[in-house]
């Protein structure tokens, strides 16, 4: 195996955490996560990154045809006492929303994704610093009226900077002057509202994250050092 690999060290660890690496293969990803801190590394940046998308992600409920599948293949074609438990409580659960980011991640690794459980692409973005460390996971979504908002979710590692806020600005494919998204959360999740006019050069722009006065910045423009870059991409 070619363990000085990053391609290699990066799609066995995703794999690891989904669950999918099993077998003589998963021991031996083990063992090398005990001797080799750089597979260490890739392992907990990929559980952080897909738990974290698991939150953001909204449950979906797979048709019934891909329930009838799974209990063919569990119980043969014959029916179970439990099955209909088993189905009223996946459908309540968490599980939901870790098996679509299953299916997002499997997407990013261009594997096969099975088209009937996510009707449309989803739209995210990981703002990393100079140093391609992340610090915040953002995705679009909808709310309840139509409109648009944009979760996020703060990964380790982001220190607050005393007196100061972090605000991501949206910095137009035009070139023209950018604008302001709001302040972003130094620890946990929030939220951000999206105004209509602004929804559409989201997709075409960049993000950026700039270090403001403690509030945000008081012209409407950056006026601190950008830190963070990102742009949303649909996976």
């Amino acid at each position: 195996m070619r363990y000085d690999d990053q391609n290699l060290r990066e799609m066995l660890a995703a794999e690891y955490v989904l669950g999918t690496l099993r077998g003589a293969a998963r021991r031996r990803y083990e063992k090398l996560l005990q001797a080799r801190p750089d597979w260490q590394q890739a392992h907990d940046w990929w559980a952080t990154r897909l738990h974290l998308l698991a939150q953001t992600a909204p449950a979906v409920a797979p048709p019934s045809r891909v329930w009838r599948g799974i209990e063919a293949r569990v119980y043969g074609g014959r029916p179970s006492l439990v099955s209909g438990w088993w189905r009223a409580f996946a459908l309540g659960s968490s599980t939901l929303a870790l098996a679509l980011a299953f299916l997002l991640a499997t997407n990013l690794l261009q594997k096969p994704v099975a088209p009937a459980v996510v009707t449309e692409p989803a739209t995210v973005a990981v703002l990393n610093n100079d140093q391609a460390k992340p610090a915040w996971l953002l995705s679009l979504a909808k709310d309840k009226s139509g409109k648009t908002e944009m979760r996020v979710v703060t990964l380790p590692g982001v220190a607050p900077v005393s007196g100061k806020s972090f605000e991501l600005w949206v910095l137009p494919a035009d070139k023209s002057a950018p604008v302001s998204l709001g302040l972003l959360p130094i620890e946990g999740t929030g939220l951000l509202h999206i105004a209509g006019d602004i929804a559409p050069i989201l997709k075409s722009g960049g993000l950026a994250v700039s270090l403001e006065p403690k509030g945000g910045s008081p012209t409407g423009q950056p006026t601190g050092a950008v830190l963070y870059q990102g742009k949303l991409a649909e996976i």
